[in-house]
């Protein structure tokens, strides 16, 4: 199965509910051109405080993420955070980031990533495809990880055991698209529309980015 990233959101790809099953039997790749990356980095405790102006009282520790009106938090490391949201909600934390530094007069540096992908995978065997590839697997909900697919950096969310965010913050080349096809075929990964996650996300009750 060939997969590219199209650059916009598309509703199904022919039959929404059998996009549904396959989110629920097997696992769903979604690609997430509503979603924005703001990456911020900076010395570790500097980090820390200026994310505390977006977040105070729950700044992730690296390695784990915090979900805030939609909007995660992915501390993937000490000195480096990424912020999967809307434009309009990444905007505001980039404002209150950069508020914050110049504030305290700390040295951060805050971008939203213009060549940034996301991808979603949504399903009971997404760790799955995880482990058949890779990228890291064994997280827990709230756990994030670097890792590389055929060359693309990547950071690996997981919003919990049946669902996964996959930032690239450089884009998400044709290659590593590719890799994760071929890894996900076996246990029946098929592309997956927004009108499916809309629904698993109504189901759960609009909890995260992923539905």
């Amino acid at each position: 199965m060939p997969f590219r990233m199209s650059g916009q959101v598309v509703s199904h790809y022919g039959s929404a509910a059998a996009e549904i099953a396959v989110c629920s039997k097997a696992v769903g790749l979604v690609e997430r051109s509503e979603i924005d990356l703001l990456q911020v980095s900076g010395k570790r405790m500097v980090l820390q405080r200026a994310l505390a102006g977006a977040i105070p009282g729950a700044v992730p520790a690296p390695g784990h993420a915090a979900c805030v009106a939609d909007t995660w938090c992915c501390r993937v490391g000490p000195e480096r955070a990424l912020v999967a949201g809307a434009a309009g909600a990444v905007d505001r934390w980039r404002q209150v980031v950069t508020r914050a530094a110049a504030h305290t007069a700390i040295a951060v540096d805050a971008r939203v990533l213009a060549e940034a992908e996301v991808l979603s995978m949504v399903g009971p065997k997404a760790r799955a495809v995880l482990a058949s590839t890779s990228l890291p697997d064994a997280l827990h909900p709230g756990g994030v990880a670097d890792g590389r697919l055929a060359g693309s950096p990547v950071s690996v969310l997981c919003e919990d055991h049946e669902r996964y965010l996959l930032l690239f913050p450089e884009g998400c080349s044709s290659a590593a698209l590719n890799n994760l096809g071929d890894s996900g075929r076996p246990v029946g990964l098929a592309r997956v529309g927004h009108e499916a996650l809309a629904h698993l996300r109504a189901a759960r009750g609009g909890a995260s980015l992923n539905g």
